[in-house]
């Protein structure tokens, strides 16, 4: 249930802009903007480094979508991780086994490659410990370059910051987007 009405138009001139110049195929965050909408400078600032790390990032995109999906997963932002399944599953080539890695397995699960474990592992540490240990960024270190590295911490903490906003503020879900599914018995 939201807490946080969404701020309707109309809106700003420069945030009606970049409103309307926001397309996605398939759902759209509309549910995300409006609730951030109540904090203009916030929003735009917001989108301008999502957009950076999805469009404009070195990082490939299905590694980048792995961090994202299971950053969403450990917050339990709902939203979070059904947007990214339902906007980047068939893109990036992820099977309904790695999407349901994403929620309900551990980092050595055999569906991910040495490197995906990596990346799952990398999440789970930062969820847990708000670091990573010095044996995993070696590992990190022998397998990305460094402004990869970057990328990917910037990457799981922005999504932990879009996911405490989405969890705190009870932003609605979208239509079209994933659900989480059960837990595996």
């Amino acid at each position: 249930m939201s807490r946080l009405p969404p701020r309707q138009r109309p809106y700003e001139a420069d945030l009606e802009k970049m409103m309307d110049g926001m397309r996605f195929e398939g759902p759209s965050p509309r549910h995300l903007m409006q609730a951030l909408a109540h904090a203009p400078k916030f929003l735009m600032r917001f989108q301008a480094l999502g957009g950076t790390i999805l469009f404009s990032g070195k990082l490939p995109a299905r590694e980048r979508e792995i961090a994202i999906m299971r950053t969403g997963a450990r917050t339990r932002s709902e939203y979070e991780w059904g947007m990214h399944v339902a906007l980047y599953q068939k893109s990036c080539d992820l099977s309904e086994a790695e999407i349901r890695a994403t929620l309900h397995g551990s980092w050595d699960d055999p569906v991910w490659s040495a490197r995906e474990q990596l990346i799952i592992k990398t999440v789970d540490e930062l969820h847990d410990t708000s670091t990573v240990s010095d044996a995993l960024w070696r590992k990190l270190a022998s397998e990305w370059p460094e402004e990869q590295l970057v990328e990917l911490i910037l990457a799981i903490g922005y999504y932990h910051m879009a996911a405490f906003f989405l969890n705190a503020t009870g932003v609605a879900l979208e239509d079209g987007a994933a659900r989480f599914p059960a837990a595996p018995a």
